[in-house]
């Protein structure tokens, strides 16, 4: 423990909210903050502390640094009981969120790459996993919940996170301790979940509106006025203190001076080790936490991808002959793969060629017939043409029949002659015949056996919903190319021929990186859809998709929104949007 208790200077009942301590550098802030985390270890309250900083660490230690402090955690850091990478994050989280002990996670120095990575995963499984009432502290919690315009995804994921916690997170036992010197650079979502403010000195007018903006979402303004006229003048011990949810204050309030070790000063190069120092029997934590560990980077989708490209990096260097048996089980399956595509080809070509066979054949027995009639006088209107070696009939005007023909669908129906005269004449490319947008609705069709709908068609092929798509779905069916089941389209014999060799279309996967790499959608439309793939099968409010997009609410952004949803690629959940099941097979 600490030298002697401190008397707690503001309410219990504020401890049991989410509370935010904002101040200049050197107004005190995180010292004040200091002194509620140690009166609730002192109460064997479950407290974990997170430190961007690095400078926490003296809660093991007395004031003087000879006595022992409080026995608490120190995951990371230069006095770490247990080391800490940036794929820790959930394995620390089942810690916190599953036992009692208090910890600190201590991320001074980090890269801010490697801080976001270890925040998203700590703070989304926090979130999932928190039983039982415990508190978070965050110290210059402006690092998780910035303000502004923010431009990389995973910055947008981690305030998602911040502001979840700060928002749902009372409901999961979760009372958030909070502190920061730079307050305009706290988001406002975060500020005003906040019950409690500790308001220490701040100098610049940004600061001080952010700070009013807090209170003008709580009360009247007119009560903090004098708040606000005192800020700039406050003693580092000083704070104004207001919670309005237990009707405290608002009152200008002078704080003790914490009991344990004061690591927020400089230290000495020289210092070393404290003489008094809390252990903990860490045995237990380092075997579970190594356990998660490696099962998290085993399964982590970037360290694969790092192993898949060092791999084919590997695969690409000169090296002696010899049997490289997995070498040979990843060509044999490449192989089969490419031969499981080239017979496909080759059933449709060969079924496209049994079609053929049978049309000449009723062609052959039609002429017959009409030679057959001619000779017994049953059809005394044909007359007939010599030309080297072939004879062919042909009848008045009156009674031609155009000789394009569609070939018998899957369906027992009849096909009829097609509208004019579109089709494929008998020896003519597909290629030739079909455009761009039944060619792309045939292929989707011809790679899903099972049947499509026309929404998951426009996925596959990237069409919005317009007068020309529903168009072409018509055509299609005149033409019967495609043959109605209910709400599925299936592609019929005739619509294999026409279709004929085709390049499958990407899905799964390959779709959803054609759709993020591609030309087909706009920067924006790229930007937005992406925080949706990520957090797949759960959706996002669009406030929050815009700001892992950094976006803001405009035009531009919300005809973005409905295209997304006119495609299908996004559809509407519960107020907000979720990336579409068809991108995920």
């Amino acid at each position: 423990m600490g030298d002697t208790r401190v008397t707690l200077p503001i309410p219990e009942e504020t401890l049991a909210q989410h509370l935010v301590a904002l101040g200049k550098t050197g107004s005190g802030k995180s010292s004040k903050l200091r002194v509620l985390v140690e009166h609730l270890l002192e109460h064997d309250m479950p407290v974990c502390i997170l430190d961007p900083k690095g400078d926490w660490w003296g809660l093991k230690s007395s004031a003087d640094g000879k006595r022992k402090g409080f026995p608490i955690v120190i995951f990371g850091g230069e006095h770490a009981d247990v080391p800490l990478t940036a794929h820790s994050g959930v394995a620390v989280a089942e810690l916190v969120a599953t036992g009692n002990r208090s910890c600190l996670i201590d991320l001074g120095g980090w890269m801010i790459g490697d801080r976001t990575r270890f925040f998203i995963e700590f703070a989304s499984a926090l979130f999932k996993l928190a039983r039982g009432a415990r508190h978070l502290v965050i110290d210059e919690v402006h690092n998780f919940c910035p303000k502004g315009k923010i431009m990389d995804p995973d910055a947008g994921r981690m305030l998602h996170w911040a502001n979840r916690l700060a928002s749902e997170g009372r409901g999961k036992g979760i009372a958030i301790l909070a502190a920061s010197q730079r307050p305009q650079k706290v988001h406002n979502d975060f500020l005003t979940s906040c019950e409690t403010l500790i308001a220490g000195r701040v100098l610049h007018k940004a600061d001080r509106d952010a700070i009013k903006d807090w209170i003008d979402g709580c009360a009247d303004p007119a009560i903090g006025k004098q708040m606000l006229a005192d800020l700039p003048n406050m003693a580092r011990t000083d704070a104004w203190c207001w919670s309005p949810e237990i009707k405290f204050g608002p009152h200008r309030i002078t704080f003790p001076m914490f009991s344990t070790y004061d690591s927020f000063k400089p230290q000495l190069a020289d210092t070393g080790k404290l003489k008094g120092w809390a252990e903990v029997d860490l045995e237990d934590v380092k075997a579970k936490l190594a356990t998660a560990v490696e099962e998290a980077k085993a399964n982590d989708p970037r360290a694969l991808r790092a192993r898949i490209a060092e791999l084919e990096r590997e695969l690409k260097k000169p090296r002696e002959l010899a049997i490289d048996t997995k070498s040979l089980e990843v060509a044999e399956e490449k192989g089969f793969t490419r031969g499981i595509a080239y017979g496909q080809n080759l059933a449709n070509n060969v079924r496209v060629a049994l079609l053929r066979m049978a049309d000449a054949n009723d062609t052959q027995l039609a002429c017959m017939d009409s030679i057959r009639k001619q000779i017994n006088g049953d059809d005394p209107g044909a007359k007939f043409v010599y030309e080297g070696s072939r004879t062919e009939p042909t009848k008045p005007a009156a009674v031609a029949h155009n000789p394009r023909r569609i070939h018998q669908p899957l369906s027992p129906r009849s096909a009829p002659a097609p509208r004019n005269g579109k089709g494929p004449s008998d020896g003519s490319s597909s290629d030739s015949f079909l455009k761009a947008m039944p060619r792309a609705f045939l292929t989707a069709l011809a790679q899903h056996q099972k049947g499509l709908t026309k929404g998951q068609i426009r996925v596959h092929t990237g069409y919005r919903d317009s007068g020309p798509v529903s168009s072409c779905f018509a055509e299609l069916d005149a033409m019967r190319y495609v043959e109605k089941r209910g709400a599925l389209l299936f592609i019929t014999a005739a619509g294999l021929e026409v279709l004929g060799h085709y390049e499958p279309l990407p899905t799964g996967a390959d779709l959803r990186a054609h759709l993020l790499n591609g030309s087909k959608l706009s920067t924006m439309e790229k930007k937005l859809l992406e925080p949706l793939f990520e957090i797949y099968p759960e959706g996002l409010t669009k406030g929050r998709i815009r700001e892992c997009a950094g976006y803001s609410d405009s035009g531009p952004v919300s005809s973005a929104f409905a295209r997304l949803v006119n495609m299908g690629y996004a559809v509407k959940d519960r107020g907000g949007l979720r990336a579409s099941d068809e991108l995920f097979p």
